[in-house]
């Protein structure tokens, strides 16, 4: 009995029939019927990746693009493999105007190089579309080094000349295409469209109505012919196309306003109804005199719109009303709290300096002044309106407050501290000034005094849950984390809803990785104040640390919608990183960049970036600008010399070191690197010569014998490297990266048995090495001693090692799979179990059942495996061996055909093309 995932394994069973049927009958070009089927298996099995990937598909080819891209990266977020579907999803990228995630494909995904070409065409294309012909003809160039001859290639370069005017050149390459392929639909197409251009309507005609003839599923195709019909007025013919785009496409904006217009031409009234929405308020009804005659009614309806939320509609008024009225400071007030809303503090402090002389008539106005000036350090401006308010109005507490926050701004600490001390002692009644005492000592880590300060405030109200979640904070921050979710249990059982008591009960349960416990105290109170940034990150926090990523990801891009906000940016960036999601990732790094520039931080991380995205020359521009920064320090100087070995700009990497080195002339790893770096440029006498050096001060460290071993492995001296290796194992048995090195070598065929003997030597005589018994069964595994390997695989196992690891199960079950396919199966099952959703245990298991003669099951696994990784070799072999058990030869023909045609080399490409032969012989015979 099996069972993939948490389906039962009879509803599982019935859905993989289905998605046979499914297949059958798209590849037999019937879409109707294997969407019915693909309905079937998606209510019987949800997470069926095979059959979404099948059903966008199907529905890209009715039309149905949004719907076919939901399906594509729905499965793209379950592990898919995007080699499946790459044309596809940028088919339906590029219709339906996404171009940016059509870029964005070829940068988050590991791609095969077939698909980099197609990539780098449907890229040209995106950018052909955002008007950007530099960045299509430099993708052109990328394509044109991987497949030079292609027809695809030069139909892409032609519609760039196109897109450029430059006809004769386009001619010429279409003329290429069209001798290549003349029944190509694309370069028909193309041919179409430069008649077109030249004025030869009946001609493109006829090419336009050849190429949809080849390609009638094209909307695209159909659209441009509906364009030339339109261009002769041809109307019963453009009439006729535009039913069938309707068809494919019902929503298309494009194909409705031609309906309107071919109506509108043929004077059916009925079709072209306009339908304009009317504004149900008498106020948006105002007309201009109306307004100027009365702008009462325009603040009137600002304050409706502010009412509503509609914020823009609101500041639009108020400024209009503000330009007519300038003295009601109401309205002044108003614009000022949309502007901060906004995210305008700019424009609100603007407009109330331009207010100045009247804010003695609104203090609250003033003291908004003030604390807008502190936000956006300009405490210079804050200290001069201070210090006037607080002359005028001595005895304004809220002015003391704020005058104590304008000191801590410029540094002056000290005397925030002495003027709230002061003004406490003459007004010791003033709780408010009491409350700020304790925060500043707070502020100042003085925990002894905020505690005694707490604990007055509680002797004369033991109940204030205030008090209560001020001493809490306290005990947080000086570390006394027990006493403080005591005091906030007590705090939420006098007053459950205090919001300020779950969130810091929140704060300590993510500390302590009660990550649920967190969410169920967060969801809440973001449900109830979904404007709190705070509380929505660290739900966010809870989230991600939880593996929740959608939810994550969902409440963190909603913080940060209306503006930014640091500490939501921060995670969100980790969550996207974290997930290898790169291009997401730039982006927020981007934003951050512009909001302060050349900050060194983000610097370092768009540099990063750029690499992992496979964009190497604009990480050096961003490299360069670091050099600038980073100068006078050896470690970030070492830092960038690796950033610049990995994007391949060795000189620049050298010259680092270099610098570096002078700066911190003793600084070993630095020696170590520069070592490393003649030894990778080929260097070998200066790697020699500075590596001699280092040996004289440190004879005896592995790191440097692994060096000398590297550079004698560079020079093909492999008897020599291997002997330097062992001197390095001698002097550190616990030095990995020297028995990784040694086990390569022995995997190339050098010293394959001084590596056996090394790993029992060690293994004999040190403890703790579970991991060189696991190298030493890899050896074995590449030596074909499988019985060896076996041995060893279960000693690990026996001794409660690597139990939960999924590969090492994986390589037991294909181990076994010759003598016992019980145990075989007992370790697929549980590699599996281990890693439900990857392709090497799925193909493994599927593999394990067909040989165990369960067909129908290995069939459906290794379809999902199939999904997972659509490049290797071997499950496709697997698939049609297991047609072939089915009795399904025309498909495993055809899939064997296909696999060998790649020439791409596997372990089993030998059997795969014996029994092809055997197929295609028995098929002849």
């Amino acid at each position: 009995m099996w069972c993939l995932l948490i389906i039962p394994t009879a509803l599982y069973a019935s859905a993989d029939s289905n998605y046979e049927k499914a297949l059958q009958a798209f590849q037999q070009n019937e879409p109707q019927a294997a969407y019915i089927h693909l309905k079937n298996v998606l209510q019987q099995a949800p997470g069926h990746i095979p059959a979404k990937v099948l059903m966008g598909k199907i529905l890209l080819q009715k039309g149905y693009f949004n719907e076919a891209i939901t399906e594509f990266e729905e499965s793209l977020r379950e592990g898919a493999d995007i080699e499946l579907m790459l044309t596809e999803l940028a088919n339906s990228y590029l219709f339906t105007g996404k171009h940016q995630q059509v870029i964005a494909l070829g940068q988050n995904y590991k791609l095969s190089a077939d698909s980099q070409f197609d990539w780098h065409l449907f890229a040209a294309a995106a950018y052909l579309n955002l008007n950007d012909t530099d960045n299509a003809r430099r993708h052109f160039l990328l394509a044109g080094k991987l497949q030079p001859t292609s027809v695809r290639l030069l139909n892409s370069q032609a519609a760039l000349l196109l897109k450029e005017k430059r006809l004769k050149e386009a001619e010429l390459l279409i003329g290429q295409a069209l001798q290549q392929n003349s029944t190509n639909p694309q370069a028909l197409q193309l041919k179409a469209e430069l008649l077109q251009l030249q004025g030869q309507l009946p001609k493109a005609q006829q090419y336009y109505e050849q190429a949809v003839l080849l390609s009638p599923q094209d909307p695209l195709l159909r659209r441009a012919l509906l364009r030339n019909y339109v261009s002769q007025y041809k109307t019963d013919q453009a009439e006729e196309t535009l039913q069938i785009i309707l068809q494919q496409t019902p929503t298309d904006p494009y194909a409705l306003l031609l309906s309107a217009w071919l109506s509108s031409l043929k004077q059916n009234q009925a079709d072209t109804v306009a339908v304009s929405a009317q504004l149900s308020e008498k106020l948006w009804q105002l007309t201009k005199e109306q307004i100027v005659n009365q702008p009462s009614l325009l603040f009137s309806r600002a304050l409706l719109s502010y009412v509503d939320g509609n914020y823009e509609k609101a500041r639009s008024d108020l400024v209009s009303y503000n330009q007519a009225v300038p003295a009601d400071l109401n309205a002044v007030a108003i614009l000022t709290d949309v502007y901060i809303r906004q995210g305008d503090n700019g424009l609100a402090i603007q407009l109330l300096e331009r207010h100045l002389s009247q804010l003695n008539n609104m203090p609250e106005l003033a003291q908004r002044l003030i604390t807008l000036y502190v936000r956006t350090n300009r405490a210079y401006k804050a200290e001069q309106l201070i210090a006037d308010l607080r002359l005028q109005f001595p005895d304004n507490i809220d002015f003391t407050l704020l005058h104590a926050a304008v000191l801590k701004q410029i540094a002056q600490d000290q005397q925030a501290r002495d003027l709230i001390a002061g003004q406490s002692a003459l007004h010791s009644d003033n709780l408010l000034l009491r409350i700020n005492h304790a925060l500043l000592a707070l502020d100042n880590k003085d925990y002894t005094q905020a505690l005694m300060l707490a604990d007055k405030l509680l002797s004369e109200d033991a109940g204030n849950v205030h008090y209560l979640n001020f001493k809490a904070a306290v005990l947080i921050r000086s570390g006394q984390a027990q006493d403080a979710i005591s005091l906030l249990e007590h705090i939420l059982k006098l007053q459950p809803a205090h919001t300020a008591a779950q969130f810091n009960l929140a704060t300590l349960a993510i500390q302590q990785q009660r990550y649920q416990q967190a969410i169920t105290l967060l969801e809440p109170m973001v449900k109830l104040y979904p404007q709190h940034k705070p509380a929505a990150t660290l739900l966010g926090v809870a989230y991600f640390r939880a593996g929740q990523f959608e939810k994550a990801e969902t409440i963190l891009l909603k913080t940060v919608a209306s503006k930014p906000y640091p500490p939501a940016d921060e995670l969100l960036f980790d969550l996207y990183f974290q997930q290898g999601r790169y291009q997401q990732a730039l982006a927020i790094t981007e934003q951050g960049l512009k909001r302060a520039f050349m900050d060194e931080t983000l610097l370092w991380k768009k540099a990063q970036l750029l690499l992992l995205l496979k964009q190497p020359d604009e990480s050096i521009k961003v490299q360069n600008l670091l050099v600038g920064l980073i100068t006078a320090d050896a470690d970030k100087m070492l830092r960038l010399a690796l950033l610049q070995r990995e994007s391949t700009d060795l000189v620049a990497s050298g010259q680092s070191l270099q610098n570096a080195l002078l700066l911190a002339p003793q600084h070993k790893l630095l020696q170590l690197e520069l070592v490393n770096h003649y030894l990778i440029t080929e260097q070998y006498s200066k790697a020699e010569h500075q590596l001699k050096q280092l040996t004289a001060q440190f004879p005896s460290d592995p790191n440097i014998l692994m060096l000398q071993a590297d550079i004698a492995a560079a020079q093909h001296q492999y008897e020599a490297a291997r002997t330097v290796y062992l001197k390095a194992i001698a002097q550190d048995p616990q030095f990995r990266l020297a028995w990784v090195k040694l086990y390569q070598l022995a995997k190339s065929g050098y010293g394959t048995s001084a590596f056996t003997d090394a790993a029992h030597r060690t293994l004999s005589t040190t403890s703790d090495v579970s991991w060189l018994r696991r190298l030493l069964a890899e050896h074995y595994v590449n030596q074909q001693q499988a019985a060896e390997a076996i041995t060893l695989y279960e000693t690990l196992l026996a001794n409660g090692d690597f139990t939960e690891d999924a590969l090492l199960h994986n390589n037991l079950a294909n181990l076994y799979l010759a003598s016992d396919t019980e145990k075989a199966l007992q370790h697929a099952e549980k590699a599996l179990a281990l890693a439900p959703k990857q392709a090497f245990s799925l193909d493994t298991y599927g593999w394990v059942l067909a040989k165990s003669g369960q067909y129908q099951q290995a069939v459906a696994v290794l379809r999902q495996a199939n999904a997972l990784n659509a490049t290797d070799p071997a499950i496709r072999f697997h698939i049609a061996y297991t047609l072939v058990k089915l009795q399904r030869q025309a498909e495993a023909i055809e899939l064997l055909r296909q696999l060998l045609a790649n020439e791409q080399d596997f372990a089993e490409k030998q059997q795969a093309m014996q029994l092809l032969q055997q197929l295609v012989s028995a098929n002849s015979a």
